[in-house]
């Protein structure tokens, strides 16, 4: 599978496809690495996001989840599928040149059989709206007490520097899963993050971001107006980049031996065409 994105960038029944060593968890290979609780399960995601200039504002972020397990042909079907997320961080407070908190945040992840999304074909809002018509797989809610200085209800917070007109930033969340899919609220669900309160969380989110490369579509649609130099309005998109999500997983029990004897059957028949690409 291959998307074009530029800096910018259901469910089970698909695990007869995936090798007896992989985990499959709503129709995305974990790889081998998805057997041990204690290994990252999403990692880099694309990054798009608006920009803020206050306290009391909210900033919106989408983009797709390039690699699992560092394996970017992640599908578990024919290889012709994706995660996309949008991101929503609200209320922002202790805004200053350099810095700025959320006190609540939202990732929603969905799936899609889709091989042809190109998030560069269209505007930011465009964007939003295909992924939020695909499949839900997975709510990330926000999680506070982050720790380094950030207020105790902040569950996000994000750093930035301005070098003549190019701003650089970067962001850091903590995030529960709280919805989705069954089975894969049970393999994220693994609190295996400690906050700063000694509490547990399921997901650190962590972001890199500048306003050098922007979405053309955005900057013909009006919505990108002053992002290269400085002077957008609050909801401009602004801020192209990388983010990570991970966190531990739950350990998947291994399938009864019969069960192993289906999959092996139902192979023969399938392999050729379901395959990861």
């Amino acid at each position: 599978m291959r998307k074009s994105l530029a800096v910018l960038a259901a469910a089970a029944g698909f695990a007869f496809a995936a090798p007896a060593s992989a985990v499959v968890v709503g129709g995305i290979d974990f790889g081998t690495m998805g057997e041990a609780p204690t290994n990252t399960h999403l990692e880099t995601a694309t990054l798009a996001q608006t920009f803020i200039d206050g306290n009391g504002q909210n900033a919106t972020a989408y983009g797709f989840i390039t690699s699992v397990n560092g394996d970017t042909s992640y599908c578990a079907n024919n290889g012709s599928c994706g995660l996309f997320y949008v991101a929503r961080f609200n209320n922002s407070q202790n805004f200053s040149d350099g810095y700025v908190e959320f006190t609540s945040s939202t990732i929603e992840v969905y799936f899609t059989d889709d091989s042809d999304v190109n998030l560069l074909s269209r505007n930011s809002p465009a964007n939003i709206a295909l992924i939020e018509a695909m499949t839900p797989w997975a709510t990330l809610t926000g999680h506070a007490n982050l720790g380094g200085g950030a207020a105790a209800d902040a569950v996000v917070n994000g750093t930035g520097v301005l070098t003549g007109s190019t701003l650089s930033g970067s962001g850091f969340g903590l995030l529960d899963v709280t919805g989705g899919i069954d089975e894969v609220v049970a393999f994220l669900d693994a609190d295996g993050i400690m906050d700063a309160a000694g509490g547990l969380a399921d997901i650190a989110y962590t972001a890199s971001f500048n306003n050098n490369v922007l979405n053309p579509f955005d900057e013909s649609s009006g919505l990108a107006v002053g992002c290269r130099t400085g002077q957008a309005a609050v909801g401009a998109w602004c801020y192209q980049g990388t983010s990570n999500i991970r966190g531990d997983t739950q350990q998947v029990p291994a399938p009864a031996p019969l069960a192993l004897l289906a999959i092996g059957l139902l192979g023969v028949g399938v392999a050729s065409r379901s395959r990861k690409s």
